[in-house]
């Protein structure tokens, strides 16, 4: 990758703090989704570190394909092989009853995966790409990274999600301008039971949306109905392709189709 804009002193400042604090350690594996953080993460990491840095990516119902076939290309391109560990959430009480502190119970079961398949291979540190402004939101997955030992160094170096942001651009990542992801399951109520089929159908849904070229996005999944949020500036392009956003939502077995006015908010099913 390329490095291909100028950093401002504070950023360059954070940027030297980053790598002093992946420097602390030998070698390190990362929880690798392909996401903006954890993309700057192991872009970083491995500037630092070389080929002693071990990318981990789970792989399971509650990615979408499609991206976990961009964190693969990713994590080539900056010069890393993940080691991919298949998971099978629905073997998880707890995510599929969906309650509050699903996600912690989540990334526990996660978590769990990756730091056995990184003691397994002869790594002690793992990393996530956590950020500083992941504190100012609900996130009770946090607890579990805390309880397995897992070190978040961008957040340990102060840096916010446009910090990332910049810095993605300073080294030419694609990700610089991804829209923010998180786990399909986000986008299904609190206590409402999660089954493959609706993290199928809002896989599919959100697959057509991002097609579209949409900016950012989400599918809740109401019961049989589906509530589409975007950008307000994006309304005009659901209600142009809207007959074909109908036939591939219906052929989900999603019987009403809604558009929020409100426009995209993230944290929506919080709660």
């Amino acid at each position: 990758m390329e490095i291909n804009t100028i950093l401002t002193p504070v950023l360059a400042e954070k940027l030297v703090v980053l790598k002093d604090n992946i420097k602390r350690f030998p070698k390190v594996s990362i929880a690798f989704s392909g996401g903006v953080d954890s993309t700057l993460l192991l872009q970083v990491a491995v500037s630092v570190l070389g080929d002693a840095v071990l990318p981990i990516t789970v792989n399971g119902a509650m990615l979408p394909k499609s991206e976990f076939a961009e964190a693969q290309a990713l994590a080539k391109a900056i010069g890393a092989i993940p080691l991919v560990l298949e998971a099978d959430v629905f073997a998880l009480e707890n995510f599929v009853k969906n309650p509050t502190d699903r996600c912690y119970h989540c990334k526990k079961f996660i978590f769990t995966q990756i730091k056995d398949a990184a003691l397994a291979n002869g790594y002690e540190v793992i990393l996530d790409g956590s950020n500083l402004d992941d504190m100012k939101d609900y996130r009770p997955g946090i607890k579990a990274l805390g309880e397995l030992g897992v070190f978040s160094p961008l957040k340990e170096s102060g840096l916010t999600k446009q910090d990332i942001r910049d810095l993605s651009a300073y080294y030419g990542l694609p990700t610089a301008t991804k829209p923010a992801m998180a786990c399909l399951a986000t986008r299904i109520p609190t206590n409402t039971p999660i089954t493959p089929a609706a993290l199928a159908a809002i896989e599919a849904g959100e697959d057509f949306l991002k097609s579209l070229g949409l900016s950012q996005y989400r599918l809740r999944l109401l019961g049989d109905t589906a509530k589409i949020e975007c950008d307000p500036d994006d309304f005009t392009t659901i209600i142009d392709n809207r007959l074909a956003l109908i036939d591939t939502l219906k052929n989900l077995g999603i019987k009403s189709i809604t558009l929020d006015l409100a426009g995209y908010n993230c944290g929506n099913m919080n709660g």
